[in-house]
């Protein structure tokens, strides 16, 4: 068993690694740059200083704790946590960030070790308890006010994204919100208006409702503008005039992607926007076929207005649609009958199929139709009436 003995305060070999700091912060500082991309990137001018007196300052606090035989106390690690703050906003990684300071750790004792004595095994072993101490102090600190830091960034980001979006949506200047994220605005874009069904209950709705919107976000692809909510929102798809027909089949799979990551229905409403001038026109296009694709009751997945062609005509207002109202209107007290015609249309008009599926008689069905044809005066066994009566059905079920 090795017996490693506390620091001796007044250790030479101590004195000795004080006086060797600033080369050892050059040769951390190399270390740094032949290790990692993410610091070869900054401006040298702007770090090469900065890391060289954090790390002098840390070599500094470990030896005043390791002479004083304690962990670094928290103001003398306010330095380092000013700079962690300024590498997230800089966007270097935190596994970067935190490795640093075990690059700093082994630079440092490396260069302690070589300047030790033979007579100074001692004094070197005392300081890796000591350097284990620090670093499970100064490690989980910088962590977390990278964390922080990174956290409030994301925040910034996402409401300046949002704002971005509403501006994208209403006509209004958008180019001051995309210079702040650093964003070049397209010219083109694919408008996809999300609409979540409502969520079983739970025993935390606000938390099941958070945890939604993460799974929704987690599915967007990096170059999405989006608003979305635990009940769905609008996102944004910027993309080219070349690659405009790809977007909008990138935009459908993406919302069966959604569908998948939320567990529950959602419909999406695509329709695209051939300039950003296009955008409000092309959401509330967007926003409309999702809404109409919801009344109707059909399945989730995505759809444009082709889907939806015929109905999204009749459910504009106008004097057809309150002619076209009244046909159906003539059934509401008959709810039997009403239910036969929606399955007799919605089996393509086959009889047989109708009746098996309403388990009826083959008469009793028959009867039931005929006096749909009495009381609308439309006759489902002629072609042209049909059409009539599926268009009169359509614009009940978007009253209802």
């Amino acid at each position: 068993m090795v017996d490693i003995q506390s620091p001796d305060p007044l250790a030479p070999l101590y004195e000795r690694a004080a006086t060797q700091i600033p080369g050892i912060a050059d040769k951390v500082l190399e270390a740094f740059f032949a290790r990692s991309a993410a610091y070869r990137q900054l401006p040298h001018q702007l770090v090469d200083r900065e890391i060289t007196d954090s790390v002098s300052h840390n070599l500094q606090v470990f030896l005043r704790a390791l002479r004083e035989q304690r962990p670094p106390a928290v103001e003398e690690l306010t330095d380092q946590i000013a700079t962690a703050v300024r590498r997230a906003q800089q966007g270097v990684p935190l596994d970067v960030v935190l490795s640093t300071y075990h690059v700093a750790a082994y630079v440092g004792w490396s260069a302690m070790a070589s300047v030790a004595e033979q007579d100074e095994v001692d004094d070197l072993l005392a300081t890796v308890p000591a350097l284990l101490q620090y670093l499970s102090v100064a490690v989980p600190a910088v962590a977390a006010s990278y964390l922080t830091e990174q956290q409030a960034l994301h925040a910034e980001r996402r409401e300046a994204g949002r704002a971005l979006v509403a501006a994208l949506l209403t006509g209004r200047e958008a180019e001051p919100l995309a210079d702040r994220i650093g964003l070049d605005l397209s010219s083109h874009h694919v408008v996809l208006a999300v609409r979540v069904d409502a969520p079983p209950p739970a025993e935390d709705a606000r938390f099941a409702a958070h945890a939604l919107v993460r799974r929704l976000r987690a599915e967007l692809p990096k170059h999405a503008l989006s608003a979305l909510d635990h009940d769905g929102g609008t996102v944004l798809l910027p993309t080219t005039a070349a690659g405009l027909e790809q977007e909008l089949t990138d935009a459908a799979d993406l919302v069966r992607r959604l569908h998948t990551a939320a567990g529950i229905g959602v419909v999406g409403g695509i329709a695209a926007a051939e300039s950003r001038e296009d955008v409000p026109t092309a959401a509330r296009q967007a926003a409309d076929i999702a809404e109409l694709v919801q009344r109707l009751g059909r399945a989730p997945g995505a759809y444009v207005l082709d889907d939806v062609l015929l109905e999204y005509q009749l459910c504009r207002p106008g004097p057809g649609r309150k002619r076209l109202a009244l046909v159906v209107d003539k059934l509401a007290e008959h709810p039997d009958l009403l239910h036969t015609l929606r399955e007799f249309l919605g089996n393509d008009h086959n009889r047989h199929r109708t009746a098996e599926k309403l388990h009826l008689h083959r008469n009793t069905l028959n009867y039931r139709l005929r006096r749909v044809a009495e009381l609308t005066g439309y006759n489902p066994a002629d072609p042209a009436d049909v059409r009539l009566l599926a268009a009169s059905l359509i614009v009940h079920d978007l009253r209802s």
